[in-house]
């Protein structure tokens, strides 16, 4: 009851409507029991919807159609719909017997189906008994007899009744009778007008020379017809009407505006529509409702924004509220969905920027081993048609798809998209192609819905988060995943899904977005056949309003009779057989009996159908000797296979004669000039970069990036465990002082903890990031035609990658600075450990980049990591490495002749950086952070500091009392930081920040603080290591040596000079650290932009 009141207050009528359906069909499911009834009742009473409860109940449970009467509003809450084989159905189906009667209901989206039918109904595979209903999902296929009804059609169909949505096409056949052509207009030279509502209706406009179930086509004549009927020409060439609906629903609505009409609604959704107003063709983010006010006379209009989630454009401009139209002006709709209002035609037309026709033109594609891949392929699909590639295991199924998509550009041959070449326009078309690969490509670190979550905003960034998670919700559902949206989807080995659930999900990430053309390599391979069934019913659920190819390896006979048209490929990707599967099984049938190859038929007289099995028997009948064994031969690879009695160039030239046949047989259509993309004026707009897509796509990729990784276990291992353990281990390893007792000041492994500390940051860098893109590869070959930036990929990968780094460093800084008791360095350790292992992430995303698996990656790292630690600086000092690792000295030596006396004038430092180490990342990072230690400690950084403004003071030459008197406090300063003590660490804390105010100039120096500055520790005790300072001072040593003529460089040398200028050197090693990890980043994107390009063979 407390729910009810407060779904009462939430929401609105339309939505509780809405509750009471889904309600109502979960309780006649569960076997309507009384106080499930009652309940019921209960429930939407406290809804406020008592009346609408008893009227929904009315009308699900009427035999026939209800009394109008006696509703509340003397209509029918849902929309109804009747199906059967009389003239007072709604739809006339064949397969339904005299009797027998289906009922739809439509509430909004939400359809219902009810059976009073005598033969098998068949619902999500499920039985419909007699007299039950269930709801019907979108995607999903009603089976009557043989029969197909599916969501779509059904939804085409109520449209249809309420006279939203009839599309019409016009045929003009000429006198000839050689090529009839298809219009979206009526022209003088029409000759047939097909509408397709709730029945197909045919008007001859003029004597025609075909029939029609019979009725000859004369001038006038109207023919009520079904959608499995054919028109017959006088050449006994046919027509069907089924594929004459696919052509007229691709070439967009067309509206003609009623001279009793002014005022009519537009919206892609139906519920919001009354009859005669104007229904958008699928494919509309959001809701968009509008309104058109006609004058006819003045040929003007007037249009209003009701609702909309995007903007509504009109002569590029956008609509607040309304806006006048002229005759001819386009309304922008969505991106490549427009209104062209011909006022004085009293005609709207739709235009869409979609794909209507895919077609191949003697397509021919070898591999760079000359060895043949397609050979000579053509063939040609409309848009509403679903097409199966059948053939052998390396027939060219896989190449065809990945030519068709972009990937592969074919050795010579076309393929057209709305007759424009692909590959000459491939980045404008590329994006209307979906590549949907055999193997799985999805990350298996996320669930089932964060998957879809993600793919849906990559593929419609323009979609409000509303929209996309609208869409997330009817995908889940249709796929059906729904209750599995929560599970991780794990890893082949470790699964968590089923292997029907893991293919749903891999052709789901695509079918979420919003191309024309989906290509699908092997969806049902590993399937069993319950599951294969399942996965087809999803794919030809979208096939209705688009483009479909699917490769099927060997289909069983129930899945091979879904497809529309078939494709059979042979040895060496000769096409040996294109048309529908009823055609194709016919035609091998009468080719075994023909060649007399001793077999049946392959009749399976239980289903009436015939094996798709028996075609490959056919194809592939092998040689026999005398004996009846088998002949076999070497193939090109030096493998004894079963010779054949019939070659693939026998199959091919066979297909080719009898095409030509059919061709003669079949009405030959002339192609109606498609329109190029974009085809509308606004269009242009599109190619414009919209800021909140791109923020959309980066912000996508960097979510996805970082919920990959924190769901990934062992990566959070590593993050949280690893970095301490190695901070602990090495930490207390090199806790040692000469002096026994520690303390920082003597401890003898400093250094060495500082060149152990980079390696373990270019060490995690490099193992958190060397299979991070392997893993990613099947998803960036499958995102590759959506316009994914590589830039903004790199940069969340890096991004995600350097947010671990960062904690993993902290986390190492913390706990050995704690041990080692060194105070006061956090910041600067932390930086230059961080951008070691940037550098170590960039170099290990581009090793990553060029493997094919993990192990490969893993056996390289160490090849990356000892040349660092051997040629860093600390492991071997440079000045005991074998000079000649220099590049320059060897280049000299090969090139060059020097006697002894030039040789023994050369003053090379011992300290000089052999050529080749110049290339070690580790070299500049150590050498940064052990200068960084002796110059930026607390201590040290202070005294010179002190010791700048001393000097900067001293050299002014007329002094004031004031700078006099700031000279002396920065002497008293200087003085007492160099000999400072304390009875603690945190005193001496104390008194360092006493002195930060005199060195501000916020305070005099005033001795008496420091009068109890006396205990066991002293600052140089704790911010001073002698073995740092050693290597300090030798390096200055070395550079301050006049004997080398000006100042070398040196390892560990506070300045760098090079090309006459000088340089500190944490701004130079600081830029080749920096810069080697963008060149690193830059030569990655290069190398994924090679691999992501069009392959040329």
């Amino acid at each position: 009851g407390v729910m009810a009141q407060k779904l009462s207050a939430s929401l609105s009528a339309d939505r509780k409507i809405m509750l009471g359906v889904q309600l109502y069909d979960l309780i006649s499911q569960a076997g309507l029991k009384q106080e499930q009834v009652v309940a019921f009742y209960s429930f939407m009473s406290q809804l406020g919807m008592a009346a609408q409860a008893i009227d929904i109940v009315y009308q699900l449970n009427a035999s026939e159609d209800s009394d109008t009467s006696i509703y509340q509003r003397g209509a029918s809450p849902l929309e109804s719909l009747s199906f059967g084989s009389n003239g007072t159905s709604d739809v006339l189906l064949k397969s339904l017997g005299e009797t027998d009667r289906l009922l739809a209901f439509r509430y909004h989206d939400l359809i219902l189906l009810k059976n009073y039918c005598a033969q098998a109904v068949s619902v999500r595979g499920r039985p419909l008994t007699r007299g039950g209903f269930c709801r019907i999902y979108p995607g999903q296929r009603i089976l009557i007899g043989d029969q197909v009804l599916t969501y779509q059609e059904l939804a085409a169909y109520f449209n249809a009744k309420k006279n939203v949505s009839l599309p019409q096409i016009y045929v003009r056949v000429p006198k000839d009778g050689d090529q009839v052509q298809l219009e979206r207009a009526r022209s003088r030279e029409s000759s047939l007008e097909v509408t397709f509502g709730l029945k197909v209706r045919v008007k001859a406009l003029r004597d025609v020379d075909a029939v029609i179930n019979g009725v000859k086509l004369t001038a006038g004549k109207q023919v009520e017809a079904m959608l499995d009927d054919r028109i017959v020409f006088h050449n006994d060439s046919e027509m069907d009407l089924i594929d004459l609906r696919r052509r007229a629903r691709a070439m967009g609505g067309r509206f003609q505006l009623k001279a009793s009409k002014s005022e009519y609604l537009v919206s892609n959704n139906p519920s919001l529509l009354e009859a005669d107003d104007i229904l958008l063709s699928p494919g509309t983010s959001g809701d968009v409702l509008l309104k058109i006010f006609c004058d006819y006379d003045a040929r003007v209009g007037t249009l209003e924004v009701i609702e909309a989630d995007r903007p509504i454009m009109v002569r590029d401009m956008a609509v607040r509220g309304s806006a006048p139209l002229a005759d001819g002006d386009t309304i922008r709709i969505d991106v490549g969905q427009f209104l062209r209002c011909n006022f004085s035609e009293r005609i709207i037309e739709e235009e869409r920027n979609i794909i209507r026709s895919l077609e191949v033109a003697d397509l021919n594609h070898r591999f760079s081993n000359s060895e043949v891949a397609l050979d000579g392929i053509s063939f040609s699909v409309n848009r509403g048609e679903l097409v199966c590639v059948m053939g052998a295991s390396g027939s060219g199924k896989s190449t065809l798809l990945k030519v068709l998509g972009g990937q592969i550009q074919p050795t010579s041959g076309q393929v057209l998209l709305n007759d424009q070449s692909l590959y000459d326009n491939l980045d404008d078309l590329k994006r209307y192609v979906s590549y949907i690969p055999q193997e799985d490509a999805f990350d298996e670190n996320l669930t089932i819905g964060e998957n879809l979550q993600f793919a849906a905003a990559i593929r419609s960034p323009h979609l409000s988060h509303r929209d996309r998670t609208r869409r997330l919700e009817s995908k889940l559902v249709e796929l059906g995943l729904s209750e599995r949206r929560d599970s991780v989807v794990g890893s082949p080995v470790k699964k968590t899904l089923s292997g029907g659930e893991r293919k749903r999900l891999n052709i789901g990430l695509d079918m979420i977005g919003s191309s024309d053309v989906y290509l699908f390599d092997e969806p049902t391979s590993g399937l069993s056949s319950k599951d294969s069934e399942h996965v087809i019913e999803i794919i030809r659920g979208m096939a209705h309003n688009k483009i479909i190819v699917v490769t099927i390896h060997q289909p069983s006979s129930k899945l091979f009779q879904m497809f529309h048209k078939a494709i059979l490929f042979d040895k060496g990707g000769r096409l040996v057989f294109f048309g529908t599967p009823t055609d194709m099984l016919r035609y091998f049938a009468e080719a075994e009996h023909q060649h007399q190859f001793g077999a049946d038929l392959g009749a399976c007289p239980s289903c009436g159908t015939t094996r798709p099995e028996f075609i490959f028997d056919v194809l592939e009948t092998p040689l026999r000797d005398i004996s009846g064994d088998i002949i076999y031969e070497e193939n090109n690879r030096g493998q004894l296979v079963a010779a054949r009695r019939y070659s693939p160039e026998f199959w091919r030239d066979k297909y080719e004669a009898f095409r030509l046949i059919q061709d003669v047989k079949q009405v030959s259509l002339r192609r109606e000039p498609a329109p190029s993309l974009p085809i509308a004026p606004a269009a242009a707009t599109q190619n414009r970069i919209r800021w909140h897509d791109e923020w959309t796509q980066l912000r996508t990729l960097l979510r996805r990036a970082f919920m990959s990784k924190l769901r990934n276990r062992g990566n959070l291992v590593i993050t949280i465990g690893v970095a301490p353990i190695l901070a602990v281990l090495i930490a207390t390893i090199l806790r040692y002082s000469d002096s026994g007792e520690y303390d920082f000041a003597s401890a003898y492994h400093i250094p060495t903890f500082l060149f152990l500390g980079l390696i373990v940051a270019m060490f995690l860098g490099l193992t958190n990031s060397a299979d991070d893109i392997i893993g990613d590869r099947p998803v960036l070959q499958r995102e590759r035609n959506l316009n994914v930036r590589l830039p903004y990929y790199v940069t969340a990968k890096v991004i995600s990658l350097g947010v671990f780094a960062l904690i993993q460093c902290v986390l190492f800084v913390l706990l050995a600075n704690w041990i080692l008791s060194i105070r006061g360095m956090f910041w600067i350790y932390l930086g230059l450990m961080f951008m070691t292992a940037m550098g170590g992430i960039a170099l290990g995303l581009v090793v990553s980049s060029l493997v094919a698996n993990p192990k490969t990656a893993a056996n390289i790292v160490p090849l990356i990591l000892i040349p660092q630690m051997i040629m860093g600086g600390a492991l071997i000092k440079y000045e005991d490495m074998n000079r000649n690792l220099g590049l320059v000295y060897t280049f000299s030596r090969w090139f060059s002749e020097h006697s002894e006396e030039d040789k023994g004038k050369k003053m090379d430092s011992k300290l000089k950086v052999p050529f080749i180490c110049q290339f070690i990342a580790m070299r500049w990072s150590y050498e940064e952070l052990i200068v960084a230690q002796a110059k930026l400690n607390p201590l040290t950084r202070r005294q010179e500091r002190a010791q700048r403004e001393i000097d900067r003071l001293v050299s002014v030459k007329e002094q004031s009392p004031e700078n006099a008197r700031r000279l002396a406090d920065l002497k008293e300063a200087l003085a007492v930081l160099s000999g400072l003590e304390a009875k603690s660490a945190k005193e001496l804390d104390r008194y360092l920040a006493i002195i930060d105010g005199t060195l501000d100039g916020e305070r005099a120096f005033h001795r008496d603080d420091f009068a109890d500055a006396v205990g066991p520790v002293t600052a140089e005790q704790l911010y001073i290591n002698q073995k740092v300072s050693d290597l300090i001072s030798n390096a200055e040593m070395e550079q301050n040596d006049y004997r080398r003529g000006g100042k070398p460089n040196v390892f560990f040398g506070s300045q760098k000079r090079y090309l006459g200028l000088k340089f500190g050197v944490f701004t130079f090693n600081t830029a080749v650290l920096v810069g080697s990890t963008i060149a690193l980043l830059v030569l990655l994107l290069w190398i994924l932009r090679r691999q992501l390009e069009v392959r040329r063979g």
